[in-house]
């Protein structure tokens, strides 16, 4: 219910916490760059993700890609863990970073 970022705010102003109670199931997709990838990043993939119902993409400003580097994340939601761990397993699979 209380975001990480809200959270925070509250800790450092030391205000009382906010619920951490689930509203939905989730899971997150790193994005990282591909093995033998370096260069200038681009997204395969990001227009059939961006169809999906309840999946957030949060890339992260990085032009160049490099094999392994975060260049963002994927957030999705479902009915039930297993629903969105089926979505991120499929999101993944279709999902690359490769320089151009």
């Amino acid at each position: 219910v209380t975001s990480q970022f809200e959270q925070h705010f509250r800790s450092v102003l030391d205000f009382p916490l906010g619920s951490t109670r689930m509203i939905r199931p989730g899971a997150m997709i790193n994005l990282l760059g591909s093995e033998g990838e370096v260069g200038t990043a681009r997204y395969e993939g990001l227009e059939a993700v961006m169809q999906e119902e309840a999946a957030y993409v949060h890339l992260y400003g990085k032009a160049e890609t490099k094999p392994n580097r975060k260049m963002g994340h994927i957030t999705v939601t479902g009915d039930s863990i297993d629903s969105a761990k089926e979505k991120a397993q499929r999101i993944k699979a279709c999902f690359r970073i490769v320089a151009h």
